[in-house]
Order: C-alpha cells, then structure tokens, then sequence
C-alpha cells in the first residue's frame, strides 16, 4: 500500500503525470489497474505534483544548490547509498523542498505557497474576464479560474476551474499549451474556443472552434473536433467507455445567452442547477414522491433569480411558495 508521499516521487508516476512516453509509464498505468484500492491517493497525488511543478520558476538557483548540497550532506552522514537519479528529476524535487511544499492538500500548497490570480463570479452573476495573455474568460454564475501569479513565466499557461467557463484562448507565437485543469481531467488546448463545466462530479467540454485533448487520470486521451462534446461522471462512467459525441450546442451554451435550456429534466436536477447558480436552497414539498416524477421541458430566463422563478411557476405544473432564502415546490393547487 502506497502512502501519497511515496506515490510523489515514484518516477513511472512522474512519467504519466508529465504526459511522457516511456517503459516507467507504462508500468504505472499497469501499477494502477492491479491496485484500484488506490484511486483516491493517485488522485491526490496528481493534484500536488500539478502545483509543485510550479516550484521550479519560483526558486533560486542558489536555494536549490543549498537544498543539494544540504540533501547530500544528509545522505553522506546516514551512510546510504544514494539513488541516481535525473538533473530534471533532482532539481524539481530540490525545488519541491526548497518552497517547504507539504502533503497538506493542493489547495492549501497552491494558496499559501505559491500565491495565486483568481477571476471570479457571485450567484446569479454571469462576466467577460481577461487573462494575462489576452485570452477571454465567460465565467457563468457561482465560477471561478485561477493560475499562478508568475503565470506568464510558467511553461504552460495552466488554469484551475470550478463552476463553469467558456475559452476564447489567445494564441501565442512560441505555441505555448493553453491547459484547463478540472477535478478528474485536464484540458490541453490546441484550439481557440470551448465551454468546459466543473460542478461536483460532473464535467462536461465542448468544443466549438479548433482542438482540444481531454487527458484524464486514468492516462486515457479523447481529442475533441469542433461541434463534439464529451460528459464524464466519475463516480458511475468508466473512462474506457467513454466516447465524443454530437454536442447539443443549443444546450450547452443557452447560459452564454442567460438562459437554461431543460429537455424531460427532472425537477429535482432543476432545483440543483438555480441552487448552484444563485444559491437559492429548493426542496420539494409535501407531495414530493408525485412532483419528483414530474420534469421540465422549455428555455427559461437566467437573467433573474424572480423572473426564472416565475418562468417555472407560469408552467402551472408547481406552485412555488418562498419562505426566507428557500424555495419549496408545491403541486398547484
């Protein structure tokens, strides 16, 4: 049993984590399928090796010859024989030490060592934001990005999404990747405009203009072309079965024109999606075994936490009563 720690410095897992092609990895992905007890620790693993590869822009070139020297002195002193490793190898784990990088959660490496930009919207707020690299951001209600501080100097320009967001990715001359990374996926960019939806166990990319690669944790790819989507539920979707399909753009993006598009949704998944936009708290009332069969089809407006909610109440199938920051669904009388 792998403990996080000895996952991280594993190097077929480097090898899998850098995207590289070698024997290593592909001894981790079979380490992976014979040991699937230990999906959660791979998975945090992967988190902290995404933020610790930061590491290497944000320390000095005299820190990491101390941080050698002073691993070396150690090693020396205990009488081991060392392990030989590659310079890339050794200066990313000197740079990891150096910024006293700890096994305490990516999110806390990401905010209190690195630093962090965060763009971001309010419940039932949807904005245009900018990017250091010009690259437009819509960010849907209750969302968020963020990227390191030193952005710009980094290989990659990478991104961490919550919520909700549609790209429009500036290109850059020395082709620099344009990388989205959501909870159980990463989006390599090779095209210019997509939506990529991250809530709760769902992630959803559609691609509208140019190319994307959707690398999941399982090492597995999937390219996207244009008019092609891909929705991935990591709790009951098995990465294999996993196929591109026709994406229903109408669908997708009716929340970049502030609307919400309902196909036989049911009224229980429509009360998590105003939660989620407006953190609005809706339960189904008295009769919640008869109003929890009932669905809703139709484009309602996403303008207007009141105005939605009377949009739903006008199709005379639920009686909405509010009471403080809730929303009980009725049947009508």
């Amino acid at each position: 049993m792998k403990q996080v720690d000895e996952i991280l410095v594993d190097e077929g897992f480097v090898d899998w984590a850098s995207n590289q092609t070698s024997q290593r990895t592909s001894e981790w992905k079979q380490w992976m399928v014979e040991h699937p007890e230990q999906k959660s620790d791979v998975e945090e693993a992967l988190k902290l090796f995404k933020y610790m590869k930061l590491a290497e822009t944000n320390v000095s070139e005299s820190i990491i010859e101390q941080e050698k020297n002073r691993l070396l002195n150690s090693l020396n002193q205990e009488k081991k024989p060392a392990k030989v490793v590659s310079l890339n190898w050794f200066r990313w784990m000197v740079s990891a030490a150096a910024c006293i990088i700890i096994l305490a959660g990516a999110a806390y490496v990401f905010n209190e060592v690195f630093g962090k930009e965060e763009q971001k919207t309010d419940f039932g707020q949807i904005a245009e934001k900018q990017l250091p690299d010009g690259t437009s951001v819509l960010l849907n209600s209750n969302s968020s990005v963020k990227y390191a501080a030193n952005w710009e100097k980094t290989k990659d320009r990478e991104v961490w999404i919550e919520g909700e967001a549609f790209f429009h990715v500036t290109k850059k001359v020395n082709h620099q990747r344009f990388v989205v990374h959501a909870n159980k996926l990463d989006v390599i960019v090779t095209g210019t405009k997509f939506n990529v939806l991250n809530r709760k166990n769902k992630e959803t990319i559609m691609l509208q203009e140019g190319g994307v690669t959707i690398h999941f944790q399982s090492g597995r790819e999937i390219k996207l072309l244009p008019g092609e989507s891909i929705e991935y539920n990591g709790e009951t979707v098995d990465v294999d079965n996993l196929k591109p399909e026709k994406a229903k753009q109408e669908k997708i993006l009716a929340w970049v024109n502030k609307r919400l598009y309902f196909e036989n949704t049911s009224i229980s998944e429509v009360c998590q999606k105003i939660n989620e936009l407006y953190g609005i708290d809706m339960e189904l009332g008295a009769d919640s075994t008869v109003i929890s069969k009932r669905t809703v089809t139709g484009i309602l407006p996403n303008d207007n936490l009141e105005v939605l909610l009377q949009s739903l109440e006008a199709t005379s199938d639920f009686k909405l009563e509010r009471k403080d920051n809730k929303v009980i669904v009725n049947l009508p009388n």
